[in-house]
């Protein structure tokens, strides 16, 4: 059914429903990866932050799951929550920001509850991060293979000897040549592309269920970048890990992703599997995402812009965040919320116009 606006009363239609329950992104078994078995629950995650003598919501009452062996993309522009919904996750927040409400579920057990011992059991371990910049995430004065080999050393408490052989064993799944002279090297002597595939290997040592990749190719050649990714994919293949991967690029989500959030201002627009959200998108903002995508036919001509930005933290915000910025937005769009709208089973978006169809 199709939830069309009319005189503040939504009212159906063939085609697109309500979201069920409460809005939370459900699986629909898409992914022949997917078993359905939830990793991990998000549910109704608020982010505050301090930020100018006040304090302001960074990422506003977001729901969706994770699901074992699966890799979900979370795409947006730079200031709509990505990152800050992540490093909540792995407990890793700056001091500045904080969680309002909501609870992470991983493996049932809410991690805004657990004790710091416990986190510190998960993190390295079960969970791990790959960040964006490996120069200021390596320590420049350890050599490679005694930083690859840490969390083995802390979490696994294996000898030296076991440690070293998995260490070997590692980079060279990363297809780092010479894993033994690599592994004496310091972070300064490698390339940048070497340097990620050594954050990969250190992240894919204690073969974790969840890998957070937090736009772990944004410095990287397209060649290098492509090799990333394929490398990604076969860790998620070899060890059935979960990734959850965070980009700006809807093109490089498009290469690596089974499902896609699409997050704007720290709220979710829109969800789906890649192909849904590649072929059949509802959200103008993902349709200004993927317009933005360099073609070859576009060979001449203007890259395709979407007019104005991502509003501040500070900012006072509309109920449609994007409705400054959208090109169909209605008097609506600027009073209440949007609705949460199912187009088909597992594809959802947060809007009042889809498709531009309005009564």
């Amino acid at each position: 059914m199709l939830y069309l606006f009319s005189a503040a009363l939504f009212l159906p239609q063939a085609g697109i429903q309500a979201c069920p329950g409460m809005g939370i992104i459900m699986n629909n078994n898409s992914s022949n990866k997917n078993t359905g078995e939830v990793l991990l629950q998000i549910r109704d995650l608020s982010i505050g932050i301090h930020e100018a003598g006040g304090v302001y919501t960074a990422v506003d009452s977001i729901s969706y799951d994770v699901y074992a062996g699966e890799i979900l993309g979370v795409v947006g522009e730079s200031g709509c929550g990505k990152t800050v919904t992540n490093l909540a996750i792995m407990g890793l927040l700056p001091d500045v920001l904080f969680v309002k409400g909501g609870s992470i579920l991983y493996k049932n057990r809410d991690l805004n509850a657990i004790k710091p011992a416990e986190r510190a059991l998960l993190n390295g371990d079960e969970m791990a991060m790959i960040y964006q910049e490996p120069l200021t995430s390596l320590n420049p004065l350890m050599k490679i293979g005694k930083q690859v080999g840490e969390p083995l050393r802390i979490h696994h408490k294996l000898p030296k000897e076991k440690i070293r052989e998995r260490v070997i064993e590692v980079l060279g799944d990363v297809d780092l040549p010479d894993p033994e002279e690599i592994m004496e090297r310091y972070p300064h002597q490698l390339s940048g592309g070497q340097r990620q595939r050594v954050m990969i290997a250190m992240a894919a040592i204690t073969r974790p269920r969840l890998l957070i990749a937090d736009e772990p190719t944004t410095a990287l050649d397209v060649t290098v970048q492509a090799q990333i990714l394929q490398l990604l994919k076969r860790l998620n293949r070899k060890y059935r890990t979960s990734i959850i991967f965070i980009s700006h690029d809807l093109a490089v989500i498009n290469q690596i992703c089974d499902r896609v959030i699409v997050m704007y201002a720290g709220k979710i627009a829109e969800v789906g599997t890649t192909r849904m959200i590649m072929d059949s998108p509802a959200h103008e903002y993902t349709k200004g995402l993927i317009r933005s995508i360099p073609t070859m036919d576009q060979k001449g001509s203007d890259l395709h812009c979407i007019p104005g930005h991502v509003p501040s933290t500070t900012d006072d915000k509309l109920p449609c965040p994007f409705a400054d910025r959208c090109t169909i937005g209605e008097a609506v769009c600027r009073k209440e919320a949007p609705p949460c709208l199912e187009i088909e089973p597992g594809h959802i978006v947060y809007c009042h116009c889809v498709s531009g169809q309005r009564q």
